[in-house]
């Protein structure tokens, strides 16, 4: 294929676009197989254009929402891995070394698409479909000042950036802080912490029942999301019952109704909160406190699907509840009600805090 910079102007499929940026990711998970996805400038809008030669996949895809937080049963997953920003240029948003996951989907045509990215701070998606090497035409070039290019000096200072926040990121997260959910619900007077459960590897989970009358799971998730400034990964919704997974970079957290429903016997369903490391979850298959048959089998099924993957990297030495797991997999895409919420609330904290230093941004 041609060269393409930013600036070329294509021709894909007979739409008119413009490169305006670029990023070039590495696969580590993969034998750090490379590939480019370039952002495109179309008449429809923000479009992105993915180039494997490796193998000579191609395809084109565009910002998207999924109704009811996931997919149905027509995608079948056909990839997945990590990919690690290895260069950029031009309009996007990322920064050296960034990585998410990432997880691809195909209908049963095998031509349309669906992709999942999840970032530090949040998760995109985004679809599409397969395209042929003879539908992509190289038409011009076109000038353009590239908002992301870096060279030089410049990526030098990046990358001292780059590692100094970190660093100072890693410091930081050690102090004390409402950041985490397990010390916003320990310091809140809105939790009253009820019992632990310990698990496999020295790890544990500590339940907390919220102490409002009459609230439903979803506000107690938002309660704890606004506990957190937004500071979350994934949050999925359960179709069968209330409970709800709150997934951030190192808690997992489930906001469920008992079994029971109402212990305290004032008449409402009362709501639990169990909260742990995820290296309690990696390891451990415990029954969630006084959860039924259908939270637990969804709790299990929901961080198999969202964070095992992640995980089983970090942990790979260590032995997991999951080495034998033939449940379901439960194929949540992001981007539903409460994760927009959790962004609207980060967004807002961090407009709070314009005149700090700043830091670092995350997604493309």
């Amino acid at each position: 294929m041609a060269e393409i910079k930013v600036g070329t102007t294509l021709e894909i499929e007979g739409l008119s676009c413009q490169v305006i940026g670029f990023i070039v990711y590495r696969n580590p998970k993969d034998g750090n197989k490379k590939w480019t996805e370039y952002r495109l400038k179309t008449p429809r809008g923000e479009m992105w254009f993915s180039a494997d030669d490796i193998y000579r996949e191609y395809s084109i895809s565009w910002p998207s929402r999924i109704k009811s937080n996931r997919i149905g049963p027509e995608w079948h997953k056909v990839d997945e891995g990590t990919q690690v920003v290895v260069r950029f240029e031009g309009d996007v948003d990322v920064d050296p070394g960034e990585s998410a996951e990432f997880a691809e989907f195909e209908d049963s045509t095998e031509e349309k698409t669906l992709s999942l990215e999840i970032w530090p701070d949040g998760s995109e998606v985004s679809e599409g479909h397969y395209i042929e090497t003879k539908d992509i035409k190289v038409t011009g070039y076109k000038k353009i000042k590239p908002k992301g290019a870096a060279t030089g000096a410049v990526v030098a200072l990046v990358w001292v950036m780059f590692i100094l926040v970190s660093v100072f990121g890693e410091i930081i997260s050690e102090l004390p802080s409402n950041k985490k959910i397990e010390e916003y619900l320990s310091k809140s007077i809105e939790y009253q912490y009820i019992t632990s459960i310990t698990g496999n590897e020295k790890q544990k989970a500590n339940v907390y029942g919220y102490t409002g009358t009459g609230y439903t799971t979803e506000d107690v998730a938002k309660n704890i999301i606004d506990g957190v400034e937004g500071n979350t990964q994934m949050i999925t919704e359960s179709s069968d019952d209330s409970s709800i997974t709150i997934q951030t970079k190192k808690e997992y957290c489930l906001v469920y109704v008992p079994e029971e429903g109402d212990i305290d016997g004032d008449g409402y369903d009362d709501v639990l909160v169990q909260v742990s490391n995820r290296k309690y979850n990696y390891t451990s298959d415990n029954t969630p406190y006084h959860a039924s048959h259908v939270t637990s089998r969804w709790y299990r099924n929901a961080y198999y699907s969202g964070a095992f993957s992640q995980d089983s990297s970090k942990w790979s030495h260590t032995p997991s509840a999951y080495e034998m797991y033939d449940g379901p997999t439960i194929h949540d895409m992001g981007n539903g009600y409460l994760d927009t919420y959790s962004g609207s609330v980060r967004q807002a904290s961090i407009d709070a805090r314009k005149s700090d230093s700043g830091g670092i941004s995350s997604g493309k």
